[in-house]
């Protein structure tokens, strides 16, 4: 629908300016009038310089008179056709100039050569090559338009020109004859030769710095292109080996955990018979608690590791892990009665939502604030909703957030993205809200475990 309307609206304009430019000789008798009235009066007094004004003022009628139909049959060929650049392109554009110039000739008798107009039409389409694309191209086009057309319309009043067809209308030869009869030809020469080559030159400079311009513009882009990619690479290379390190580590942990649990048997069998108590019972507790660093070492390094856990025993984790003694943070959690477990990963999900508490944090630069927790049942789904009143995220930036890399505190921008892709693991969704100035809230919808009568399994609730 948008590039409907992209080639209808210049389609319409080039229909709007190509009918006024066809009634245009009619509509500028006046204009013509001048130029008459000019002429004679220059040739009754030997004045060339009213032969100058006249010729001047044939100069910028007939200049706007081709621009008007050059740049209105542009409009309308470049709105059927998608590339400006094409040899189809510049066959429609010559065959509906040549058409315009023809039915002007023919209904106001402008004039009967069309030699000068192949010339003109040849000359910017070798120009229009550099400039197709850019994006100003209309605007870039009628600039290169009006100085070469005028340069054209030089060219018609250069006596010696006569002879392939340059100036054959009635008011150029008028003018030409006027100037052999005062200057000998001398004025029209040498003035608007010079005039032709600046009004060229101008229109052929202009158009190649354009096109310089919008090489470096392209050039720019493709470096800011590469360097964004350079540094998402990097990125991943960095969080891939970081990831491949500490994963490495943890692994590690579980032998000297093997090796404590296979002593605390041997010292529990030698002391079977045993009559103390306090020692069996620290025994035990010890056993308990090398099977739960276990279990915690399996849940970080598989990330499909879940289990279940009540949701205020959750969240009493995640606060247990958040640094709020030296901050002016004001904290309030309301979680609904009677919610169901969630089956979840427990330290990454804990992670996750940790990440987004210290974001909100952060968002405050030791400023006082307020966030809140609401947790509630949404129908099939639980849905964790943290909301703050910092100062919230720019528009611009709410796709950006979620891109690894990206930071506004030159961090490792890792915090967003390793939330999304948590919570896309628990087949939950999350979205963000923010309002500049006034709030962010994070609302994180996670599928009811299947052990409490809500399935999850492979459904999608974004």
């Amino acid at each position: 629908m948008a590039e409907y309307k992209n080639n209808t609206i210049p389609g319409l304009i080039g229909i709007f300016l190509l009918t006024y430019g066809l009634f245009f000789p009619s509509l500028s008798a006046e204009w013509v009038s001048f130029i008459i009235d000019r002429l004679q009066e220059s040739m009754n007094i030997m004045d060339s310089g009213q032969l100058l004004i006249a010729s001047f003022a044939y100069i910028s009628r007939n200049g706007f008179l081709y621009f008007l139909i050059y740049f209105s049959t542009l409009l309308i060929v470049s709105a059927l056709a998608k590339n400006t650049n094409s040899t189809a392109f510049s066959l429609c554009y010559i065959a509906a100039t040549i058409t315009a110039v023809f039915f002007i000739n023919q209904f106001h008798g402008e004039s009967s050569s069309y030699a000068p107009h192949f010339l003109s039409l040849g000359l910017l389409l070798a120009l229009n090559t550099y400039i197709t694309g850019q994006r100003y191209y209309y605007l870039t086009f009628a600039v290169i338009l009006f100085f070469l057309i005028t340069a054209m319309q030089c060219l018609n009043l250069i006596p010696v020109l006569s002879k392939w067809s340059f100036g054959a209308d009635d008011l150029a030869v008028s003018l030409k004859t006027a100037d052999s009869f005062i200057t000998e030809d001398q004025l029209f020469t040498a003035l608007y030769f010079v005039l032709f080559a600046i009004f060229f030159l101008i229109a052929v400079i202009f158009a190649l710095l354009v096109h310089l311009f919008n090489m470096q513009i392209t050039t720019l882009k493709r470096f800011q292109v590469q360097e964004k990619e350079l540094k998402e690479t990097r990125f991943a290379l960095t969080e891939s080996k970081v990831y491949e390190e500490i994963h490495s580590l943890v692994h590690d942990l579980k032998t000297p955990l093997v090796s404590v649990r296979g002593l605390i048997s041997l010292i529990e069998m030698k002391y079977e018979k045993s009559e103390d108590k306090k020692l069996k019972d620290y025994l035990t507790r010890v056993d308990h608690s090398i099977e739960k660093m276990n279990e915690m070492i399996s849940e970080i390094l598989y990330e499909n590791t879940k289990k279940e856990i009540h949701i205020d025993e959750f969240l009493r984790y995640v606060i247990s892990h958040l640094a709020l003694d030296d901050q002016k943070i004001r904290l309030e959690m309301e979680v609904q009665e009677n919610l169901p477990c969630i089956h979840v990963n427990k330290i990454r999900f804990a992670r996750a939502i940790a990440n987004l508490l210290e974001n909100a944090i952060i968002s405050f630069e030791g400023k006082a604030g307020f966030i809140q927790i609401d947790v509630k049942q949404v129908n099939d789904t639980i849905r964790f909703q943290i909301r703050d009143n910092g100062p919230g995220i720019k528009e611009e930036l709410m796709q950006e957030i979620w891109k690894e890399g990206f930071s506004t505190k030159d961090s490792s921008g890792i915090g967003l993205s390793f939330v999304k892709r948590v919570v896309e693991n628990h087949h939950g969704s999350i979205f963000v809200s923010s309002t500049p100035g006034s709030h962010t809230q994070m609302d994180i919808y996670l599928p009811v475990s299947s052990g409490q009568g809500g399935a999850h399994d492979d459904i999608d609730y974004r």
